[in-house]
């Protein structure tokens, strides 16, 4: 399995505290104790690092993303099916396509016509089961490679899902709030990629506990 995430929301990082965006950059501002707006680039900035490290702490997705999973042949085939991690607050906008005999992708199979025409690709018989609910989400397509009558030969990225997923940055508890402003201010403070002879230990555990508290989220 390999997994691709694109966050699509990236120019809406402000929207994690539920405010106008020249109202959480006031609050950004009073945090790091800047004197002015001329510095609102670099502390968008440093906010956007900070909800992409919330991201890696908590294994979920913090705003709209694109997703693409590929999967082997062997795990299409999987009876228990395949587990997706990462992705929560998944949207009802699944596609999925398999390789083809000349190894292009074809059109999604679960879409009897693309662009007002009839899709070729789509398969009528298919059944499939997507639990996208759950944490982590399962998807069961046992039964695709059946229904397929001419595939590649190659076994390796042999199915791709598409969809979108991910939290919202304004629905996020205020314990991601909290994190992040730690972050951008640490981020502020500290411009060089060492810190030579300061702890920066306090600061991640303090980050690591806001986010282990809501774990469940």
């Amino acid at each position: 399995m390999n997994i691709k995430v694109t966050r699509t929301d990236s120019n809406a990082s402000t929207t994690l505290f539920a405010a106008a965006e020249a109202d959480a950059l006031t609050l950004l501002r009073d945090h790091v104790r800047a004197i002015d707006d001329s510095e609102d680039d670099l502390i968008k900035l440093y906010l956007d690092a900070a909800i992409d490290y919330m991201q890696e702490l908590s294994d979920r997705l913090l705003g709209a993303h694109d997703v693409v999973v590929t999967l082997d042949l062997a795990e299409v085939n999987d009876y228990h099916g395949i587990v997706i991690p990462k992705c929560q607050a998944i949207n009802d906008d699944l596609q999925i396509s398999y390789r083809k005999k000349d190894n292009t992708f074809s059109n999604d199979v679960l879409s009897d016509q693309i662009n007002s025409e009839d899709n070729e690709d789509y398969l009528a018989d298919f059944e499939y089961i997507w639990n996208r609910d759950r944490y982590p989400a399962l998807i069961n397509l046992r039964n695709l490679s059946g229904e397929i009558k001419e595939s590649s030969k190659f076994n390796e990225d042999f199915v791709k899902l598409t969809f979108t997923a991910g939290t919202a940055l304004s629905a996020l508890p205020r314990q991601y709030k909290q994190a992040a402003l730690l972050l951008v201010g640490h981020y502020y403070n500290m411009r060089e990629a060492e810190n030579i002879g300061g702890i920066t230990t306090e600061l991640k555990e303090g980050v690591r506990r806001l986010i282990q508290s809501v774990r469940q989220f």
